[in-house]
């Protein structure tokens, strides 16, 4: 893979993270690669290679923003967990040469497309890395109708229904119950939250499908709040429609070797640790 020109993007609510970005961009510019930094996603485009300065939600926003465009992604860890990255930000340098060297490994991650239908009749279009979540927007329970390429599934009640990507199962969906998916499985998991009855299981659905899920309000003022990958949140008023089913883009991680998806599970969630 060619990285002529990259670009690092750091968040400037996390100021502590520019200097950081500064040596990276210095080291890339050292060894003859152009390289540019940037606070906004306004002109992304055109580069080879997005450096993401910040933990797994820097991750998160970047690679809806780098998806639709192609671009991989490649993430430094200035958070707390960084599940996502490359590698910490005292690693830097050993891994943009293996970088340039071509001993990273990309790793192509489902996203999940979902499509938002509102009783007017407008739609909105998004794209989540990790998860969608359905919940009121106040704290009640509430029903949700599901139905998979148009079967009806058991109505879920309870604070809320949470979609998952493989990626994302490690994420909200495990400390909702969910089990670990590892990224290579091609599915979509369906994870109730807090659930008011002993029935409700997650549930792995083919990612071939369409999942729609229809929030039901007790009032008609009563608001339900979509949130995705825990960023982005939308009031929807009762009876909008969700429905969800994998992107056609995937996102592109760029992985070091020694990080792959089993030793991090021990080294960053303690799996298996006794």
């Amino acid at each position: 893979m060619n990285f002529s020109r990259i670009t690092i993007f750091y968040n400037t609510q996390k100021p502590q993270n520019e200097p950081l970005a500064q040596q990276v961009h210095a080291w890339l510019t050292a060894h003859q690669v152009e390289a540019r930094v940037i606070t906004s996603f306004e002109n992304l485009a055109p580069t080879d290679l997005l450096i993401c300065m910040g933990g797994d939600g820097a991750m998160l926003r970047c690679a809806r923003e780098a998806t639709p465009l192609n671009i991989p992604l490649l993430g430094i860890n200035c958070g707390t967990l960084g599940f996502l990255a490359a590698c910490e930000k005292n690693e830097f340098e050993n891994t943009l040469s293996d970088l340039l060297a071509d001993k990273l490994q990309l790793q192509e991650r489902t996203m999940l497309a979902v499509c938002v239908r509102l009783p007017n009749g407008k739609t909105q279009h998004l794209l989540a890395l990790n998860d969608c979540l359905l919940r009121a927007d106040k704290p009640r329970a509430l029903t949700i109708e599901a139905s998979f390429n148009n079967h009806p599934l058991p109505s879920y009640f309870g604070d809320g229904v949470l979609v998952s990507t493989p990626t994302g199962s490690t994420a909200y969906a495990l400390a909702a119950g969910g089990p670990i998916v590892a990224p290579g499985v091609d599915g979509l998991l369906v994870t109730p939250v807090c659930p008011h009855t002993l029935t409700q299981r997650p549930l792995l659905l083919p990612s071939q499908g369409k999942l729609e899920l229809c929030p039901l309000g007790k009032n008609a003022q009563d608001g339900i709040c979509l949130s995705i990958d825990g960023q982005e949140n939308l009031t929807l008023p009762p009876d909008a429609r969700v429905q969800i089913t994998r992107s056609s883009s995937q996102a592109k991680l760029l992985m070091h070797p020694k990080r792959d998806f089993f030793t991090m599970l021990n080294r960053k969630l303690s799996w298996g640790s006794r």
